[in-house]
């Protein structure tokens, strides 16, 4: 594994359901909740962490970008995430999200490991 990083922005939505509060990313599926909204924002920052350190051991991150329909340059490392209305056509889930919630959109800093 290289030790380098790439520097990018991932869309985080932020909704609350009942009593909990949720911090979604649609470009990688992935979920961390809460009982309050900085809760769930730590959760999910701990579910990134752990899928780019499972992925990355089990050399599939590539093709796990890819199943989620990013696009991988591999001449510049340069990895592109989908566009929201590209996970809504996609992601089911994601589309009940965001037509049946109220929710804040934001972009969050993230490093994604050079494989």
């Amino acid at each position: 594994m290289n030790s380098h990083n790439l520097s990018m922005k991932l869309n985080l939505i932020s909704f609350r359901d009942d009593e909990a509060h949720y911090s979604y990313c649609p470009a990688l599926d992935l979920l961390g909740y809460g009982e309050t909204e900085n809760e769930a924002q730590e959760s999910f920052h701990v579910v990134l962490k752990e899928y780019i350190r499972y992925t990355t051991e089990n050399q599939t991150l590539i093709e796990d970008l890819k199943s989620h329909g990013w696009r991988i340059a591999n001449n510049d490392k340069k990895f592109v995430p989908p566009e929201i209305s590209e996970c809504l056509n996609e992601n089911s889930e994601f589309n009940k999200i965001f037509n049946n919630y109220d929710f804040i959109k934001r972009s969050i800093p993230v490093e994604m490991p050079v494989v």
